[in-house]
This record gives structure tokens, C-alpha cells and sequence, in this order.
């Protein structure tokens, strides 16, 4: 099963791996949490990240996500 399908319509959470360094145009350095939350987009397939965090749990509650909609690297 492809994973548009396990995920359509739902909300998820995706595991990004080891914490993400960014740099802004001011040359500053941002650091992102580790686990991103999507929710599905309105009247189409896709899904669109609205928050990155490294509180898993605390996304989970927030977004309603259990445990079996969390993608995790392996």
C-alpha cells in the first residue's frame, strides 16, 4: 500500500531525523524540530506541514495523531 493511501485524508506525523540546521538570509542558523505534523489539504490528496517540533507526544495530542500514523526512520 502506497503511503497517499494509508494517510489520505488524515493527519500524520513524519519523523525528519537528527535535528535540521537551516540558515535564514541573515546568515542565521535555525534549528527545526525533529517531527513534522501534516494535515490534509481541502478538496485534494496532498498534505501540508504545519508544525515542526521535538515534542513528539505534544504533537500527537495537538493534532489528535495515534501512535500508528507516526513514520518513524528506520
Amino acid at each position: 500500500m502506497k503511503w497517499e493511501e494509508l494517510f489520505f485524508g488524515k493527519c500524520f506525523i513524519s519523523d525528519l531525523g537528527d535535528e535540521q540546521v537551516i540558515e535564514n538570509n541573515n546568515k542565521e542558523q535555525i534549528v527545526l524540530g525533529r517531527y513534522a505534523a501534516w494535515v490534509p489539504i481541502s478538496g485534494c490528496k496532498n498534505h501540508q506541514i504545519v508544525e515542526i517540533s521535538d515534542d513528539l507526544a505534544v504533537l500527537m495530542e495537538k493534532y489528535n495523531i495515534p501512535q500508528d500514523r507516526v513514520c518513524v526512520l528506520v
